[in-house]
């Protein structure tokens, strides 16, 4: 049994699409919603109790993920290098000994962003020309959450999941369901 520990909802829907895509067992996995990076990042939050009380001598592996967000943002757990090591010291902190624990962070291939920006930075290059034209001549900031969700989301992830950008992930995934089946 798996866990796969997240901020929200959009990162839940996202890895059951994905468990599919790359034919794995969902039936081996619980979803943990956080509701937010720093609910996550709280070793007191009430989910890690849940884990502890009820799931530690059936589950082997626990799974984090978090987007690195942007660094300029004043939250101390903002950015790439931040979040790496908030999930660091929460692995090390929770001591979930016999666990095998990992984490993923999604981001951009600048270390930057969100699980929407991660999802756009596979798509081909005529797609990433057009979306940057179409911010360069708007007239507000456009982030990669807000470009996701008005033109891809209705196509419900017309990625290619055997993209490059998604070895690291893909990896980490066929890993953590190694003996699951």
């Amino acid at each position: 049994m798996v866990i796969i520990a997240y901020e929200g909802k959009s990162d839940g829907e996202f890895f059951d699409t994905l468990l599919d895509k790359y034919t794995l067992n969902k039936n081996e996995v619980l979803y943990y919603d956080f509701g937010g990076k720093d609910n996550l990042f709280n070793i007191n939050h009430e989910h890690y109790d849940e884990i502890e009380k009820n799931y530690l001598k059936i589950i082997t592996h626990i799974f984090f993920v978090v987007d690195a967000d942007n660094k300029k943002d004043p939250n101390p757990n903002r950015g790439y290098d931040a979040s790496k090591n908030a999930l660091e010291t929460l692995i090390e902190d929770l001591s979930f000994e016999d666990l095998t624990t990992d984490y993923h962070i999604m981001c951009d291939e600048n270390h930057e962003g969100y699980l929407e920006s991660f999802l756009l930075s596979v798509l081909d290059d005529k797609q990433k020309k057009c979306i940057n034209e179409f911010k360069v001549c708007f007239k507000y900031e456009l982030t990669d959450k807000w470009v996701y969700n008005t033109f891809y989301k209705h196509h419900h992830y017309p990625f290619d999941f055997n993209h490059p950008n998604f070895n690291e992930l893909k990896q980490k995934l066929k890993t953590l369901f190694k003996g699951t089946e």
